[in-house]
């Protein structure tokens, strides 16, 4: 297992973006005028990045509890598919297992894919634990600032999608994969052109039937040295 001096190494530029991330969704919580105390059990409970950042808007908008249900299965639906690349990673036991699976978030997952750097459960695990526990510090942090900033601030929204271009950014240089590059490409603009109202759903869906039926490259045997 990583020391934890190298847990917090590996999980810098996650702490980087989350504790503003954090707080900037603690900030537009309390500028909705919703009650205080739901936004860091939502952190800690729910912990859904974009969708929390959905929520505040339509909660503040009234919205019914299942038309709710229904927008976090659409918006969070690309999850079932990360775990088939995690799946070495899984812990064993119980809690630990279905703790994993629920902490996996984007930003976790890019790390745990891209760097190199986990190779056992309980590092993964470590993880995801300290990868919450920025979100949730980045939304009391918020909570707390919030009353002495202006209601009404524009823009704040936007650094949720600067993380994910961040994060896109350092897939393609560490993997330089431009094969997969130009599918994510493709499949974007086919679902932003025919399915927009289900962007994120129809362009996962692509992809994996995709990678699904993309053939295997089946590595030439060398012949044995005698």
């Amino acid at each position: 297992m990583t020391s934890k001096r190298g847990l917090v190494s590996l999980t810098l530029p996650v702490m980087m973006g989350y504790l503003p991330l954090g707080a900037v969704f603690g900030v537009l919580w309390v500028d909705a005028g919703l009650t205080w105390y739901w936004a860091p059990l939502m952190s800690v409970l729910v912990y859904a990045g974009a969708m929390q950042y959905l929520a505040v808007g339509l909660l503040a908008a009234g919205i019914g509890w299942i038309d709710l249900a229904v927008a976090s299965l659409l918006v969070n639906f690309r999850h079932l598919f990360y775990g088939l690349s995690l799946y070495h990673l899984l812990p064993k036991g119980v809690i630990g297992r279905n703790y994993f699976i629920f902490g996996i978030t984007d930003e976790t997952y890019s790390l745990l894919s891209a760097s190199g750097r986990v190779k056992d459960p309980e590092t993964a695990l470590w993880v995801v634990l300290l990868n919450q526990s920025y979100w949730v510090l980045g939304t009391l942090t918020g909570m707390a600032l919030a009353r002495g900033l202006p209601p009404g601030l524009q823009g704040l929204d936007f650094a949720l999608t600067a993380l994910f271009t961040v994060l896109a950014v350092e897939q393609i240089r560490a993997k330089k994969d431009w094969g997969a590059v130009a599918l994510g490409v493709a499949a974007a603009a086919v679902a932003g052109i025919w399915v927009s109202d289900y962007f994120l759903l129809a362009a996962s869906v692509m992809l994996v039937l995709v990678l699904l039926a993309w053939p295997e490259r089946k590595q030439k045997e060398k012949p044995a040295h005698v």
